[in-house]
Protein backbone atom coordinates (compact mmCIF):
# COMPACT_ATOMS: atom_id res chain seq x y z
CA UNK A 1 0.00 0.00 0.00
CA UNK A 2 1.36 3.42 -0.97
CA UNK A 3 1.90 5.87 1.89
CA UNK A 4 0.08 9.11 1.03
CA UNK A 5 2.58 11.77 2.10
CA UNK A 6 0.36 14.54 0.70
CA UNK A 7 -2.26 13.78 3.36
CA UNK A 8 0.06 14.64 6.25
CA UNK A 9 2.17 17.36 4.58
CA UNK A 10 0.71 19.10 1.53
CA UNK A 11 3.78 21.36 1.40
CA UNK A 12 6.27 18.50 0.81
CA UNK A 13 7.62 19.25 -2.67
CA UNK A 14 10.16 16.44 -3.20
CA UNK A 15 11.33 13.17 -1.71
CA UNK A 16 13.04 9.88 -2.53
CA UNK A 17 10.76 6.94 -3.38
CA UNK A 18 10.99 3.26 -4.26
CA UNK A 19 9.16 1.65 -7.20
CA UNK A 20 6.93 -1.19 -6.03
CA UNK A 21 5.30 -2.26 -9.29
CA UNK A 22 5.20 -1.36 -12.99
CA UNK A 23 2.54 -1.62 -15.71
CA UNK A 24 1.16 0.18 -18.76
CA UNK A 25 -2.01 2.32 -18.54
CA UNK A 26 -3.55 3.97 -21.60
CA UNK A 27 -0.37 3.30 -23.53
CA UNK A 28 1.87 4.98 -20.94
CA UNK A 29 4.37 3.40 -18.56
CA UNK A 30 3.00 3.54 -15.02
CA UNK A 31 4.54 2.85 -11.62
CA UNK A 32 3.30 2.23 -8.10
CA UNK A 33 5.46 3.77 -5.36
CA UNK A 34 6.09 2.86 -1.74
CA UNK A 35 5.11 6.44 -0.87
CA UNK A 36 4.02 9.41 -2.90
CA UNK A 37 3.71 13.19 -2.85
CA UNK A 38 1.46 13.09 -5.96
CA UNK A 39 -2.25 13.51 -5.31
CA UNK A 40 -4.35 11.25 -7.59
CA UNK A 41 -7.58 12.49 -9.14
CA UNK A 42 -10.31 11.91 -6.55
CA UNK A 43 -12.87 13.71 -4.43
CA UNK A 44 -13.44 16.38 -7.07
CA UNK A 45 -9.75 17.42 -7.09
CA UNK A 46 -7.53 16.84 -10.13
CA UNK A 47 -4.20 15.04 -10.02
CA UNK A 48 -0.75 16.45 -9.42
CA UNK A 49 2.05 16.43 -11.98
CA UNK A 50 5.83 16.53 -11.63
CA UNK A 51 8.86 14.32 -12.21
CA UNK A 52 10.32 10.96 -11.20
CA UNK A 53 14.01 11.31 -12.04
CA UNK A 54 14.01 12.44 -15.69
CA UNK A 55 10.55 11.09 -16.47
CA UNK A 56 7.55 13.40 -16.44
CA UNK A 57 4.62 12.39 -14.19
CA UNK A 58 1.68 13.32 -16.41
CA UNK A 59 -1.03 11.94 -14.12
CA UNK A 60 -1.61 10.17 -10.82
CA UNK A 61 -4.61 7.84 -10.95
CA UNK A 62 -6.35 5.37 -8.63
CA UNK A 63 -6.95 1.98 -10.28
CA UNK A 64 -8.28 -0.92 -8.17
CA UNK A 65 -7.56 1.06 -4.99
CA UNK A 66 -3.90 1.50 -5.98
CA UNK A 67 -2.22 4.80 -6.88
CA UNK A 68 -0.50 4.62 -10.25
CA UNK A 69 1.79 7.30 -11.66
CA UNK A 70 1.54 7.60 -15.46
CA UNK A 71 4.87 8.63 -16.97
CA UNK A 72 6.16 10.19 -20.16
CA UNK A 73 9.05 7.68 -20.30
CA UNK A 74 9.81 4.36 -18.58
CA UNK A 75 11.89 4.40 -15.40
CA UNK A 76 15.08 2.37 -15.60
CA UNK A 77 15.76 2.30 -11.85
CA UNK A 78 13.80 0.94 -8.89
CA UNK A 79 14.70 4.10 -6.96
CA UNK A 80 13.63 7.62 -7.92
CA UNK A 81 13.59 11.19 -6.75
CA UNK A 82 10.08 12.65 -6.87
CA UNK A 83 9.63 16.36 -7.53
CA UNK A 84 6.20 17.98 -7.44
CA UNK A 85 4.94 20.60 -9.88
CA UNK A 86 4.48 23.03 -7.01
CA UNK A 87 2.64 25.80 -8.84
CA UNK A 88 -0.09 23.35 -9.88
CA UNK A 89 -0.26 21.79 -6.39
CA UNK A 90 -0.51 25.12 -4.57
CA UNK A 91 -3.16 26.33 -7.02
CA UNK A 92 -5.33 23.31 -6.22
CA UNK A 93 -4.67 23.78 -2.50
CA UNK A 94 -6.07 27.31 -2.83
CA UNK A 95 -9.12 26.16 -4.83
CA UNK A 96 -9.89 23.24 -2.51
CA UNK A 97 -9.65 25.30 0.66
CA UNK A 98 -11.79 27.99 -1.00
CA UNK A 99 -14.44 25.35 -1.64
CA UNK A 100 -14.51 24.44 2.07
CA UNK A 101 -14.78 28.12 2.99
CA UNK A 102 -17.68 28.66 0.58
CA UNK A 103 -19.43 25.49 1.76
CA UNK A 104 -19.13 26.69 5.36
CA UNK A 105 -20.61 30.07 4.47
CA UNK A 106 -23.53 28.50 2.59
CA UNK A 107 -24.35 26.38 5.62
CA UNK A 108 -23.80 28.95 8.35
CA UNK A 109 -25.59 31.87 6.66
CA UNK A 110 -28.49 30.11 4.96
CA UNK A 111 -28.51 26.47 6.18
CA UNK A 112 -27.80 25.36 2.60
CA UNK A 113 -26.09 21.97 2.27
CA UNK A 114 -23.32 21.32 -0.25
CA UNK A 115 -23.87 18.39 -2.61
CA UNK A 116 -20.63 18.14 -4.61
CA UNK A 117 -17.69 20.03 -6.04
CA UNK A 118 -15.35 19.88 -9.01
CA UNK A 119 -11.96 21.57 -9.00
CA UNK A 120 -10.98 22.17 -12.62
CA UNK A 121 -7.77 23.51 -14.10
CA UNK A 122 -9.33 26.90 -14.91
CA UNK A 123 -12.47 27.21 -12.79
CA UNK A 124 -14.14 25.23 -10.02
CA UNK A 125 -17.77 24.55 -9.15
CA UNK A 126 -19.83 23.92 -6.04
CA UNK A 127 -23.31 22.39 -6.22
CA UNK A 128 -25.70 23.18 -3.37
CA UNK A 129 -29.06 21.82 -2.24
CA UNK A 130 -31.16 24.87 -3.06
CA UNK A 131 -33.73 25.53 -5.77
CA UNK A 132 -32.76 29.21 -5.86
CA UNK A 133 -30.01 31.42 -4.47
CA UNK A 134 -30.55 35.09 -5.18
CA UNK A 135 -27.73 37.42 -6.29
CA UNK A 136 -28.03 39.16 -2.91
CA UNK A 137 -27.52 35.86 -1.08
CA UNK A 138 -24.60 35.02 -3.38
CA UNK A 139 -22.91 38.34 -2.57
CA UNK A 140 -23.35 37.76 1.15
CA UNK A 141 -21.76 34.31 0.82
CA UNK A 142 -18.88 35.73 -1.21
CA UNK A 143 -18.29 38.55 1.29
CA UNK A 144 -18.45 36.17 4.24
CA UNK A 145 -16.02 33.76 2.58
CA UNK A 146 -13.49 36.51 1.96
CA UNK A 147 -13.86 37.69 5.55
CA UNK A 148 -12.82 34.18 6.63
CA UNK A 149 -9.85 34.39 4.23
CA UNK A 150 -8.66 37.75 5.54
CA UNK A 151 -8.99 36.71 9.18
CA UNK A 152 -6.15 34.25 8.54
CA UNK A 153 -7.81 31.34 10.32
CA UNK A 154 -5.84 28.10 10.81
CA UNK A 155 -6.66 25.15 8.55
CA UNK A 156 -5.89 21.94 10.42
CA UNK A 157 -5.91 18.20 9.71
CA UNK A 158 -7.62 16.07 12.33
CA UNK A 159 -7.50 12.27 12.35
CA UNK A 160 -10.37 10.77 14.35
CA UNK A 161 -12.27 7.51 14.67
CA UNK A 162 -15.66 6.92 13.06
CA UNK A 163 -17.31 7.31 16.44
CA UNK A 164 -15.55 10.59 17.12
CA UNK A 165 -16.48 11.87 13.65
CA UNK A 166 -20.16 11.06 14.28
CA UNK A 167 -20.03 12.94 17.58
CA UNK A 168 -18.53 16.08 16.00
CA UNK A 169 -20.49 18.76 14.14
CA UNK A 170 -19.18 17.81 10.71
CA UNK A 171 -20.74 19.36 7.63
CA UNK A 172 -21.30 15.93 6.08
CA UNK A 173 -20.93 12.34 7.24
CA UNK A 174 -17.73 10.47 6.42
CA UNK A 175 -17.95 7.98 3.55
CA UNK A 176 -14.97 5.93 4.82
CA UNK A 177 -14.55 3.44 7.64
CA UNK A 178 -11.81 3.36 10.22
CA UNK A 179 -9.74 6.50 10.71
CA UNK A 180 -11.44 9.60 9.34
CA UNK A 181 -9.41 12.55 8.04
CA UNK A 182 -11.12 15.87 8.81
CA UNK A 183 -10.23 19.32 7.48
CA UNK A 184 -11.01 21.98 10.05
CA UNK A 185 -11.21 25.71 9.32
CA UNK A 186 -11.29 27.26 12.75
CA UNK A 187 -14.84 28.13 13.87
CA UNK A 188 -16.14 27.88 10.31
CA UNK A 189 -16.08 24.42 8.69
CA UNK A 190 -15.32 20.82 9.64
CA UNK A 191 -15.55 18.21 6.91
CA UNK A 192 -14.17 14.75 6.03
CA UNK A 193 -11.75 15.22 3.12
CA UNK A 194 -8.70 13.52 1.61
CA UNK A 195 -7.54 16.49 -0.48
CA UNK A 196 -4.70 18.97 -0.17
CA UNK A 197 -5.17 22.33 1.57
CA UNK A 198 -3.30 25.44 2.62
CA UNK A 199 -2.39 25.79 6.29
CA UNK A 200 -4.22 29.07 6.84
CA UNK A 201 -7.12 30.77 5.10
CA UNK A 202 -5.02 33.85 4.29
CA UNK A 203 -3.07 31.76 1.77
CA UNK A 204 -6.25 31.43 -0.31
CA UNK A 205 -5.85 35.16 -1.02
CA UNK A 206 -9.25 35.88 -2.57
CA UNK A 207 -12.45 34.01 -3.45
CA UNK A 208 -14.58 35.20 -6.38
CA UNK A 209 -17.86 33.66 -7.53
CA UNK A 210 -18.08 34.18 -11.29
CA UNK A 211 -21.18 32.23 -12.30
CA UNK A 212 -24.46 30.71 -11.11
CA UNK A 213 -26.83 28.33 -12.89
CA UNK A 214 -29.61 25.88 -12.17
CA UNK A 215 -28.67 22.20 -12.53
CA UNK A 216 -31.81 20.08 -12.36
CA UNK A 217 -33.38 21.05 -9.00
CA UNK A 218 -30.22 22.51 -7.48
CA UNK A 219 -27.87 25.46 -7.94
CA UNK A 220 -24.29 25.39 -9.22
CA UNK A 221 -21.77 28.16 -8.58
CA UNK A 222 -18.53 28.64 -10.49
CA UNK A 223 -15.66 30.22 -8.57
CA UNK A 224 -11.95 30.99 -8.68
CA UNK A 225 -9.52 31.65 -5.83
CA UNK A 226 -5.96 32.72 -5.17
CA UNK A 227 -3.78 33.37 -8.19
CA UNK A 228 -6.66 32.46 -10.52
CA UNK A 229 -8.80 35.21 -8.98
CA UNK A 230 -5.97 37.71 -9.36
CA UNK A 231 -5.42 36.75 -13.01
CA UNK A 232 -9.15 37.06 -13.68
CA UNK A 233 -9.34 40.53 -12.14
CA UNK A 234 -6.23 41.65 -14.01
CA UNK A 235 -7.75 40.43 -17.27
CA UNK A 236 -11.07 42.17 -16.54
CA UNK A 237 -9.22 45.39 -15.70
CA UNK A 238 -7.22 45.25 -18.93
CA UNK A 239 -10.45 44.75 -20.91
CA UNK A 240 -12.07 47.71 -19.15
CA UNK A 241 -8.98 49.86 -19.81
CA UNK A 242 -8.99 49.02 -23.52
CA UNK A 243 -12.73 49.70 -23.82
CA UNK A 244 -12.32 52.95 -21.89
CA UNK A 245 -9.69 54.16 -24.37
CA UNK A 246 -11.68 52.96 -27.41
CA UNK A 247 -14.88 54.66 -26.23
CA UNK A 248 -13.07 57.72 -24.79
CA UNK A 249 -14.87 57.44 -21.48
CA UNK A 250 -14.08 56.57 -17.88
CA UNK A 251 -14.29 52.99 -16.65
CA UNK A 252 -17.20 53.91 -14.38
CA UNK A 253 -19.10 55.19 -17.43
CA UNK A 254 -18.51 52.15 -19.65
CA UNK A 255 -21.95 50.60 -19.09
CA UNK A 256 -23.72 53.83 -20.06
CA UNK A 257 -21.46 54.24 -23.10
CA UNK A 258 -22.09 50.69 -24.31
CA UNK A 259 -25.84 51.04 -23.77
CA UNK A 260 -25.74 54.22 -25.83
CA UNK A 261 -23.91 52.46 -28.65
CA UNK A 262 -26.36 49.56 -28.58
CA UNK A 263 -29.30 51.96 -28.78
CA UNK A 264 -27.67 53.76 -31.69
CA UNK A 265 -26.92 50.48 -33.43
CA UNK A 266 -30.53 49.37 -32.98
CA UNK A 267 -31.72 52.56 -34.67
CA UNK A 268 -29.28 52.11 -37.55
CA UNK A 269 -30.38 48.50 -38.04
CA UNK A 270 -33.99 49.65 -38.27
CA UNK A 271 -33.06 52.22 -40.90
CA UNK A 272 -31.18 49.59 -42.87
CA UNK A 273 -34.14 47.20 -42.67
CA UNK A 274 -36.48 49.92 -43.87
CA UNK A 275 -34.19 50.70 -46.79
CA UNK A 276 -33.87 47.01 -47.62
CA UNK A 277 -37.65 46.67 -47.57
CA UNK A 278 -37.99 49.59 -50.02
CA UNK A 279 -35.40 47.99 -52.31
CA UNK A 280 -37.13 44.64 -51.91
CA UNK A 281 -40.53 46.07 -52.82
CA UNK A 282 -39.06 47.53 -55.99
CA UNK A 283 -37.31 44.30 -56.94
CA UNK A 284 -40.39 42.24 -56.06
CA UNK A 285 -42.38 43.77 -58.89
CA UNK A 286 -39.71 42.64 -61.38
CA UNK A 287 -39.43 39.17 -59.80
CA UNK A 288 -43.18 38.51 -59.86
CA UNK A 289 -43.31 39.66 -63.47
CA UNK A 290 -40.52 37.20 -64.35
CA UNK A 291 -42.40 34.39 -62.63
CA UNK A 292 -45.33 34.81 -65.01
CA UNK A 293 -43.16 33.58 -67.87
CA UNK A 294 -40.55 31.52 -65.98
CA UNK A 295 -41.24 28.56 -63.74
CA UNK A 296 -38.08 29.20 -61.71
CA UNK A 297 -36.88 32.61 -60.56
CA UNK A 298 -33.43 32.68 -58.96
CA UNK A 299 -31.60 35.76 -57.75
CA UNK A 300 -28.57 36.60 -55.63
CA UNK A 301 -28.92 39.89 -53.75
CA UNK A 302 -26.20 41.84 -51.95
CA UNK A 303 -26.45 42.59 -48.20
CA UNK A 304 -30.12 41.66 -47.99
CA UNK A 305 -31.12 40.64 -44.46
CA UNK A 306 -32.99 37.41 -43.68
CA UNK A 307 -36.19 39.18 -42.63
CA UNK A 308 -36.48 41.03 -45.95
CA UNK A 309 -35.57 37.94 -47.96
CA UNK A 310 -38.26 35.94 -46.16
CA UNK A 311 -40.82 38.66 -46.78
CA UNK A 312 -39.96 38.80 -50.49
CA UNK A 313 -40.21 35.02 -50.94
CA UNK A 314 -43.44 34.75 -48.95
CA UNK A 315 -45.05 37.64 -50.83
CA UNK A 316 -43.88 36.37 -54.22
CA UNK A 317 -45.44 32.91 -53.90
CA UNK A 318 -48.73 34.51 -52.84
CA UNK A 319 -48.82 36.92 -55.78
CA UNK A 320 -47.56 34.50 -58.44
CA UNK A 321 -47.17 30.70 -58.03
CA UNK A 322 -43.70 29.46 -58.97
CA UNK A 323 -40.35 28.43 -57.57
CA UNK A 324 -38.24 31.20 -56.03
CA UNK A 325 -34.59 30.61 -55.15
CA UNK A 326 -33.27 33.67 -53.28
CA UNK A 327 -29.85 34.25 -51.78
CA UNK A 328 -27.93 37.20 -50.39
CA UNK A 329 -24.20 37.72 -49.99
CA UNK A 330 -22.35 39.69 -47.34
CA UNK A 331 -20.10 38.41 -44.60
CA UNK A 332 -22.17 35.23 -44.82
CA UNK A 333 -24.65 33.67 -47.23
CA UNK A 334 -28.39 33.95 -46.52
CA UNK A 335 -30.80 31.64 -48.34
CA UNK A 336 -34.59 31.49 -48.70
CA UNK A 337 -36.28 29.08 -51.16
CA UNK A 338 -40.05 29.08 -51.66
CA UNK A 339 -42.46 27.25 -53.98
CA UNK A 340 -46.19 27.24 -54.71
CA UNK A 341 -48.29 25.67 -57.44
CA UNK A 342 -46.11 22.56 -57.73
CA UNK A 343 -45.94 19.36 -55.69
CA UNK A 344 -42.29 20.04 -54.94
CA UNK A 345 -40.33 19.30 -51.75
CA UNK A 346 -37.53 21.86 -51.62
CA UNK A 347 -35.80 20.34 -48.59
CA UNK A 348 -33.49 17.80 -50.32
CA UNK A 349 -32.40 20.41 -52.88
CA UNK A 350 -31.88 22.96 -50.11
CA UNK A 351 -29.77 20.59 -48.00
CA UNK A 352 -27.54 19.95 -51.00
CA UNK A 353 -26.96 23.69 -51.34
CA UNK A 354 -26.20 23.99 -47.63
CA UNK A 355 -23.61 21.22 -47.85
CA UNK A 356 -21.81 23.17 -50.60
CA UNK A 357 -21.64 26.44 -48.63
CA UNK A 358 -20.95 25.02 -45.15
CA UNK A 359 -24.42 26.03 -44.02
CA UNK A 360 -27.29 25.11 -41.76
CA UNK A 361 -31.02 25.55 -42.06
CA UNK A 362 -34.35 23.89 -42.71
CA UNK A 363 -38.08 24.44 -42.96
CA UNK A 364 -41.16 22.99 -44.62
CA UNK A 365 -41.48 21.42 -48.05
CA UNK A 366 -42.52 24.69 -49.71
CA UNK A 367 -40.48 27.17 -47.68
CA UNK A 368 -36.91 26.75 -46.42
CA UNK A 369 -34.30 29.12 -45.03
CA UNK A 370 -30.73 29.01 -43.80
CA UNK A 371 -27.26 30.50 -43.93
CA UNK A 372 -23.70 29.47 -44.70
CA UNK A 373 -20.07 30.54 -44.62
CA UNK A 374 -18.67 29.85 -48.11
CA UNK A 375 -19.73 32.93 -50.08
CA UNK A 376 -17.33 31.96 -52.86
CA UNK A 377 -19.23 28.72 -53.54
CA UNK A 378 -22.70 30.24 -53.61
CA UNK A 379 -23.06 30.85 -57.34
CA UNK A 380 -22.18 27.26 -58.26
CA UNK A 381 -24.51 25.92 -55.54
CA UNK A 382 -27.41 28.06 -56.80
CA UNK A 383 -26.83 26.92 -60.39
CA UNK A 384 -26.94 23.29 -59.27
CA UNK A 385 -30.12 23.92 -57.28
CA UNK A 386 -31.85 25.46 -60.30
CA UNK A 387 -30.90 22.47 -62.44
CA UNK A 388 -32.31 20.08 -59.82
CA UNK A 389 -35.61 21.96 -59.76
CA UNK A 390 -35.75 21.98 -63.58
CA UNK A 391 -35.33 18.19 -63.62
CA UNK A 392 -38.28 17.83 -61.28
CA UNK A 393 -40.51 20.17 -63.28
CA UNK A 394 -39.80 18.51 -66.65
Amino acid sequence: MTTKLYQTDAYLRETDVRIMDKTVIDGRPAVQLDRTIFYPTSGGQMHDTGRLNDSRVVEARIVDEKIWHLLSDPLQSDQAHAVLDWDRRFDFMQQHTAFHILAGSFLRLFKIETLSSHLGEETSTIDVDAAEVSPEMMHRIENDSNRIVWEDRPVRIRLVSEEEAHALSVRKEAAVSGTVRLIEIQDHDLDPCGGTHVSSTAQVGLVKIIGRERVRKNMRFTFVAGKRALSLLQNYHNICQELSVALTTGIDELVAAVNGLMSEQKGLRKKLRDQARLIGETRLLEIVHRAKSEKIVDHIFVDMDMETLRWMAGTAVKQQPGVYLFASTGERVILVFAAAGYDLDLRPIFQDVLSKIDGRGGGEAGFVQGSGNKVEDLEAAMTAAKKDVQKFLQ
